[in-house]
């Protein structure tokens, strides 16, 4: 029976003779072209989770892997000059700094749902706006410390068992469903007698096991752990003079932990000798892919098809079925013990940005420890420097403070939360305010911008249910 079906394959690439051809190019074609390598890697070292057997490796990804830097302490795409650098501005000291991880802090925030929250002031009707987006990126723990997920400390238990604990049920029937997959193409591969492609199919998962013994073994948590019992928010953009900007906004541990810490590896590192020992095995296994898939299409003939859709279907998966930010979710939920709310909505100005900022940043106004409770008679020490790599100090910028402290204390003195996002303050004219407000600051162009801020502030805090200066413990 199988004689006469391997027959009639041959009779195939006979007949047609473009089939062959085909049969040519697919292979190196699908190999060296299409795979995102280092998105792969990345979160292989964040959290292990590629399944074994989504392993091709291309020449631009074995020049990655067997970068002796790309085994540090970092993740592959969080190293400085691998992506796009983030800068941050700390909302209660003003200090600025480069994030720390910034490739895993999107993936996280592009794994979350994005929440819409539509701008109404009369400012948006201008003309000539400059737009500002901005993200707001709720931080906040899933569950107590002690309570996090603990990997286990046995190589086997990490491979065999912690991947049905950390990761989420999608990732776990994809990678089965792989397995049963590879196990039926080697299958098919032995019954059509095509051994080479055969070959290629037992070397993609050792490949696995060999790059998760030098990149995957070590999923990484957060720093420092330690339960804070305060807020922090920081302001995150690409540059001074963006105008995407993004506000994290959470317990100051886990936000600090988050941006301003590199990651920590869980787990025992390899010994040199060992990963000397493991680099090799994994040049040889490399090499033997390539060398397969070249004499595959030299061969032009089932071979070639066996391996090309096993190539396919790692790419597809992991672009679509088991993609990055998926992963990132699962670490997020597992390692980092974290979970995250996205929300966004656009502002008018630059000024109206740092005014929305402003009003929801809890170390804005001093606190009054013989009082607990705020002082809203002055900012505190730092809580505007942050602003300072944008705005530079002066008289001007001196008055426009002083206007939105006044603003925002008689705002909150007046008006209830539910008060701040009525109709009445979408108005630019400022008629809400008292009359010496108005009055004062009638001629500055900035005057409506304060109150589009405080608007937008007060519908973000009721959107988001923002925590405020003190941390809600979890029960």
């Amino acid at each position: 029976m199988f004689e006469v079906a391997i027959s009639r394959l041959g009779k195939i690439l006979e007949t047609h003779p473009w089939a062959g051809e085909l049969a040519g190019i697919l292979p190196l074609s699908a190999l060296i072209d299409f795979m995102d390598l280092p998105r792969k890697l990345h979160v292989f070292e964040l959290a292990g989770a590629v399944p074994f057997w989504s392993w091709p490796v291309t020449p631009a990804g074995s020049r990655l892997l067997l970068s002796s830097k790309h085994t540090q302490r970092d993740c592959c795409l969080d190293r400085y000059g691998s992506s796009v650098a983030l800068t941050a501005l700390d909302g209660c000291y003003g200090d600025q700094y480069i994030v720390s991880s910034p490739e895993t802090v999107r993936m996280c925030i592009s794994s979350r749902e994005t929440h819409t929250l539509p701008n109404d002031h009369d400012n948006m009707a201008g003309e000539n706006l400059k737009i500002q987006n901005l993200e707001i990126i709720c931080i906040s723990r899933e569950r107590k410390p002690e309570r996090r997920f603990q990997p286990s400390q046995s190589w086997l238990g990490r491979i065999l068992l912690d991947p049905w604990l950390a990761f989420s049920y999608q990732y776990l029937l994809i990678s089965t469903l792989g397995w049963i997959m590879l196990l039926g193409m080697i299958i098919m591969s032995g019954i059509f007698r095509c051994y080479l492609s055969l070959t290629f199919l037992i070397v993609i998962p050792v490949t696995g096991v060999v790059i998760f013994c030098l990149h995957g073994s070590t999923p990484r948590r957060l720093l420092v752990q330690e339960q804070s019992d305060y807020n922090r928010l920081v302001v995150v953009a690409e540059h001074m003079n963006a105008t995407d900007w993004m506000v994290f906004y959470g317990e100051s541990t886990i936000v600090n932990s988050l941006l301003n810490r590199p990651l920590e590896p869980m787990g025992p590192r390899l010994s040199k000798s060992a990963s000397a020992i493991l680099r090799g095995a994994l040049r040889v296994l490399v090499l033997g892919q390539w060398g397969l898939a070249i004499g595959v299409a030299a061969l032009k003939d089932w071979n070639a098809f066996f391996i090309t859709f096993w190539i396919a279907f790692c790419i597809f998966s992991h672009a679509y079925l088991i993609a990055p930010p998926m992963s990132a979710n699962d670490w997020m939920r597992s390692y980092a013990n974290i979970k995250m709310a996205r929300y966004q909505t656009q502002l008018s100005s630059r000024r109206s940005l740092f005014n929305t900022i402003i009003a929801l940043n809890p170390d804005t106004f001093s606190w009054d420890n013989r009082m607990d409770q705020e002082d809203r008679t002055k900012f505190s020490e730092g809580a505007m420097r942050w602003i300072d790599p944008i705005l530079t100090r002066g008289s001007s910028r001196t008055k426009w403070e002083d206007a939105t402290r006044t603003a925002m204390d008689e705002a909150l003195l007046r008006y209830s939360t539910e008060s701040l996002v009525s109709p009445a303050w979408q108005d630019k004219d400022g008629e809400v305010l008292g009359f010496d407000w108005n009055d004062n600051y009638s001629r500055e162009y900035w005057k409506s911008f304060i109150l589009e801020g405080i608007y937008m502030a007060a519908k973000i805090k009721e959107e988001t249910r923002l925590f405020g200066r003190k941390v809600t413990k979890i029960v």
